[in-house]
């Protein structure tokens, strides 16, 4: 006799394949958190290794700024202490040029000429003054070229004025000039101001001493002649 199964096995079957679907969707989505989640974690890490990197080169770069900020304000000491001695250094040179220049300036200058403002630029010379002629300028400039500590004399202004004396009487025409000379130094100056050796401080002269056995000779007066 045939078996006939009456049982819902189409329904048993479709809910094992229900059960079975979800117990694989549910490890899916599991195993897509996990990973999502260890996505997360690794950004995260990421993140805060580039922050705490960040914050660290920020440090090192504040640092870095104020070495450099401290490196600038030494230079600019160094610049004004290197700016000093250059002044010192040249007044130290020019100290005795103005002894000659003066004493030079006294020695060209002509009779009947007067000066009446002297300005000084570097070694530009500016000379304001008057003279009793025109004549006594160009000899002036001529003096000038001739002289070991002044040359290259440029007029730049000579004005012809009467100076009024006394009341009814004709006054003296005077010559008013400015003129531009270059102060020089002979070349055996400057060479003895660049190669003279300065003693040291605290040292003493130092004269020959004598060898052993020898004995100080004097020189002998010549006999003298007979007429």
């Amino acid at each position: 006799m045939p078996r006939i199964n009456l049982l819902p096995w189409r329904d048993t079957l479709k809910k094992e394949r229900e059960t079975r679907f979800g117990i694989i969707t549910g490890i899916a989505l599991g195993i897509t958190g996990l990973i999502f989640f260890g996505i997360h974690l690794y950004i995260a890490n990421a993140i805060s290794y580039q922050e705490s990197r960040n914050n660290y080169l920020t440090e090192q770069i504040k640092e870095a700024e104020a070495r450099i900020a401290e490196i600038k304000d030494l230079e600019q000491k160094k610049e004004r202490l290197i700016e000093r001695m250059s002044v010192i250094q040249e007044l130290e040179k020019s100290r005795p040029q103005v002894v000659h220049l003066f004493d030079e300036l006294v020695k060209q200058v002509p009779p009947g000429v007067y000066f009446t403002k002297m300005e000084q630029k570097g070694d530009k010379i500016t000379l304001q003054g008057s003279a009793q002629s025109d004549a006594r300028v160009s000899s002036l400039m001529s003096n000038i070229e001739t002289s070991q500590w002044l040359s290259h004399p440029k007029i730049y202004q000579i004005i012809t004025k009467e100076q009024q004396q006394e009341k009814d009487k004709k006054g003296m025409r005077v010559s008013e000039f400015k003129l531009e000379v270059t102060q020089t130094a002979p070349k055996s100056e400057t060479e003895a101001t660049l190669t003279t050796p300065k003693p040291e401080a605290g040292a003493t002269p130092t004269t020959p001493k004598p060898e052993a056995g020898a004995t100080p000779t004097t020189p002998k007066p010549e006999p003298e002649k007979k007429p």
